[in-house]
């Protein structure tokens, strides 16, 4: 995980001021108030740390000068996933994180939701994040753009989505219902960087024979360009050690986790053959 250096020199600030009491001079007013940004990377920063769960889909790369996107296969083992044949990415090493990136874009369903347009120092990438977090888990989806001249995939733009978060691998003991919020890309995405989807999510839990969970996503929208979708649902999903997943087709398939230490959150990574890729995290109601 990267330390952040905005969080850092505000630490390294507000200690100083406890320190030299000629900084308290005028009150505890004059001690320097971090941006709400602050706060959203040290509550990512404790997901990350304590993450033991991870979910992503597969990475889909839009290629200049093509009309088909190629696929590269994603397979996850609970704490990493593994990219293609030699890359691997971890429950608490997902995404990095700066201040001066971020923007907070409200809550959704209780959901605080937030977008990251970061360019890396040394032009290699540039990289379109939209995620939402609760108190143990974060969802979110990407789009990487690949720019350097010595790459061979230069002007490709990948596309993925990923849930972490901290898991007790058990199963929820009682019917409930989770709502949040959906973070996806459509095709515009192979085009445009920052084009996302966004919508609501909707998980209930039933107990019987089997503990089974309903995934329900709704008014879905994107928000660059307005294009409406309609509700995706992948019901009776069976839950064994606090996970469920469903396969139909590369393109149509969904997993997720139950996080908190009394299942208070799920998440989980989904593709639909509407086109659409992403990501959702729920609260228990």
């Amino acid at each position: 995980m990267v330390q952040n250096n905005n969080s850092l020199s505000f630490s390294i600030i507000l200690a100083l001021c406890v320190l030299f009491t000629g900084c308290m001079s005028g009150g505890s007013s004059r001690i320097p108030v971090p941006p709400p940004e602050y706060y959203a990377i040290q509550n990512y920063e404790r997901i990350a740390s304590n993450a033991n769960a991870l979910h992503s889909t597969d990475r889909i790369n839009w290629v200049p000068g093509r009309t088909e996107p190629e696929r590269v296969s994603v397979e996850c083992k609970t704490r990493y996933c593994k990219v293609g044949y030699s890359l691997f990415i971890y429950a608490d090493r997902v995404v990095e994180v700066f201040a001066d990136d971020l923007t907070l874009t409200g809550e959704v369903n209780g959901v605080s939701t937030v977008l990251e347009d970061w360019s890396s120092e040394s032009g290699f990438a540039d990289t379109h994040t939209y995620g939402g977090w609760m108190q143990y888990s974060f969802y979110a989806s990407t789009v990487v753009r690949l720019l350097a001249d010595f790459d061979p995939a230069q002007g490709v733009q990948q596309v993925f989505a990923t849930v972490t978060g901290e898991s007790t691998f058990t199963n929820p003991t009682t019917e409930a219902i989770w709502t949040g919020g959906v973070s996806a890309r459509d095709d515009t995405a192979g085009e445009q960087r920052d084009s996302y989807v966004r919508g609501e999510s909707s998980i209930t839990v039933s107990i019987g024979n089997e503990v089974l969970a309903d995934v329900y996503l709704s008014a879905l929208e994107n928000a660059t360009t307005g294009r409406a979708y309609t509700d995706i649902a992948f019901e009776d999903l069976a839950v064994s050690d606090g996970q469920f997943s469903r396969y139909h087709a590369d393109n149509h398939r969904v997993s997720g986790t139950f996080y908190g230490p009394e299942h208070e959150e799920v998440g989980g990574v989904f593709e639909h053959p509407q086109g659409l890729l992403g990501s959702f995290g729920a609260n228990r109601n």
